[in-house]
C-alpha cells in the first residue's frame, strides 16, 4: 500500500494498492500539494489530474503523461522527466531547476513565470508554448520551439545550439552569453533582444510581420 501525503499538512490525498506507482492510471486525480519528492512513477499516466503546488523534487517521471495536467506552483527540481508528455499542461510559476526534460513534450504548455534555470531540455518538443520564463543556463540543443510565445524571457547562458525558432516571439529576450547563430532567428521575431543577442540576431520577414 502506497500513501500520497500532502507536502504540508501529511493529509493522505490518495491511496494506492501496489508496491510502486511506476506505470499505473493515476489520471484525473485531486493531488494538489501532494509529497511526491523522489518516488519512481516512471511510465504512469497523470493526464488530467489537479498536481498544483505538487512537489517532484528528485522525482523518477520519465515517460510520464501529464496531458491536460494542472501543474501551476509545482516543484520539479532535479526530476529526471525524460520523455515525458506535458502537452497542454498548465504549469505556471513551476520550479523546475536543474531537472533533466530530454526529449519532453510541452506543445501548447503554459509555462509562463516558470523557472527552469540550469535545466537540460535537449530536443525538448517546445513549439507552439508559453515560454515567457526563467530559462537560465538551460541547455536546448535541438530543441523545437517553433511557434512559442517567448517575449521577455530569459535565455542567460542558454545552448540555443540547432535549436529551431521558426515563428517564435523573442521580442525583448535576454539572450546574454547564450549559444546560437544568427541563422536560426531568420524567421523569428526577434527585434529588442537584450545582451550579446543584440548584434547577432537578424530577420528575413515581410515587412508587415514587423508590425503588432
Amino acid at each position: 500500500m502506497i500513501e500520497i501525503r500532502h507536502r504540508e499538512s501529511g493529509e493522505v490525498l490518495h491511496r494506492v494498492d501496489a508496491d510502486t506507482l511506476e506505470g499505473l492510471v493515476l489520471s484525473g486525480l485531486r493531488l494538489s500539494g501532494a509529497d511526491l519528492s523522489g518516488m519512481k512513477l516512471t511510465g504512469s499516466d497523470l493526464r488530467n489530474s489537479d498536481l498544483r503546488k505538487a512537489n517532484f523534487s528528485g522525482a523518477q517521471v520519465q515517460r510520464v503523461n501529464f496531458y491536460e495536467a494542472s501543474l501551476g506552483g509545482a516543484v520539479l527540481d532535479r526530476v529526471d522527466a525524460t520523455k515525458a508528455n506535458f502537452t497542454e499542461a498548465a504549469m505556471e510559476g513551476v520550479r523546475a531547476q536543474e531537472g533533466n526534460f530530454t526529449g519532453a513534450v510541452f506543445r501548447y504548455a503554459k509555462l509562463a513565470q516558470s523557472d527552469f534555470t540550469g535545466s537540460k531540455m535537449t530536443s525538448a518538443d517546445l513549439s507552439v508554448c508559453d515560454l515567457r520564463c526563467n530559462l537560465t543556463a538551460t541547455d536546448l540543443y535541438e530543441a523545437d520551439v517553433r511557434g512559442s510565445k517567448l517575449p521577455g524571457a530569459n535565455l542567460t547562458r542558454a545552448d540555443l545550439t540547432r535549436a529551431r525558432f521558426d515563428g517564435a516571439n523573442l521580442m525583448g529576450a535576454d539572450l546574454t552569453e547564450a549559444k546560437f547563430e544568427p541563422e536560426q532567428f531568420y524567421n523569428a521575431r526577434a527585434t529588442g533582444v537584450i545582451g550579446r543577442a543584440r548584434d547577432r540576431v537578424q530577420s528575413k520577414r515581410p515587412w508587415w510581420q514587423f508590425w503588432g
